[in-house]
């Protein structure tokens, strides 16, 4: 799933700009590959790797900033993924 963590590094920043959170790369990278990894496991792989991305993010960072600094972030670069994926299965 390197399709996952490089939408994730590169769409989460823009969410944290947007709300004006301060972070640092490593974490958004480490959550990132956290939550591709995540993603493997057969049937809860979905739901793992939200969760995880998400549970790395409030590790690293702070348990404020949760809602909705990172949830929605995290939500947005879920979205984004959709079309990136249909796009690569349609091939």
């Amino acid at each position: 799933m390197p399709v996952y963590a490089v939408i994730c590094i590169a769409v989460i920043p823009i969410g944290f700009a947007v709300f004006k959170t301060r972070y640092q790369m490593l974490d958004v990278v480490l959550a990132a590959i956290g939550g591709a990894a995540l993603a493997l496991l057969p049937t809860i792989g979905g739901t793992a790797s939200l969760a995880g991305t998400v549970g790395i993010l409030c590790w690293r960072m702070s348990r404020e900033l949760l809602f909705p600094d990172i949830l929605v972030s995290v939500l947005v670069a879920r979205l984004a993924m959709l079309p990136v994926l249909l796009l690569l299965t349609h091939r």
